[in-house]
């Protein structure tokens, strides 16, 4: 009981920590990742809410009410445009914790349910901004330019903070986290 009571400010703590530390490394890292024509973008936030949700068991987080919450600061503080990560990200959780009942969580399993988050939330984002015109580019060089590169970063991040995040969660589960390989 006590260990999922911690689970419980571990878990917006790291998420709050994720959108932050996302907007740092595109801030400090800008020459390397935004070098023309390329764009790589941070997406620690959408890790640490896929593995989230395939590591909190029975503790049954608000995982979606956060997903709001921090879609609507990044909204505020990225983009100043309300409303996009605060319906992009909840919808999000509903799907992978939909997709997550119907196979076993393995490494590769959340690696390409991570791949297909991290897919579906550029593409979100690409055509909302397209629908508004904030993006004058064509979804050929987006997916060139922009998505491709952002997927190769963040599967870097994927396989570097897997095992710690992992143990971070089962440290916090203690004797109620279930079996993950």
């Amino acid at each position: 009981m006590l260990q999922s009571a911690k689970l419980k400010y571990i878990f917006p703590i790291g998420f709050f920590l994720s959108l932050f530390l996302d907007g740092s490394i595109n801030l400090i890292f800008s020459g390397s990742l935004f070098a023309y024509p390329y764009s790589m973008v941070s997406n620690l936030t959408i890790l640490w809410l896929v593995l989230g949700i395939f590591f909190e068991g029975e503790t049954n987080l608000p995982i979606a009410t956060w997903a709001a919450g921090v879609g609507l600061v990044f909204d505020w503080y990225y983009t100043g445009v309300f409303g996009v990560n605060m319906f992009i990200l909840p919808v999000m959780v509903l799907l992978i914790q939909w997709v997550k009942v119907f196979y076993k969580p393995t490494f590769l399993s959340i690696l390409l349910t991570f791949f297909l988050a991290l897919t579906l939330y550029e593409s979100a984002f690409y055509i909302v901004f397209e629908m508004v015109h904030y993006t004058t580019i064509t979804s050929s060089v987006f997916v060139a330019y922009n998505l491709a590169p952002t997927l190769a970063l963040n599967l870097c991040f994927f396989v570097i903070l897997y095992l710690p995040i992992k143990s971070l969660f089962r440290h916090t589960r203690g004797a109620n986290f279930r079996s993950i390989d």
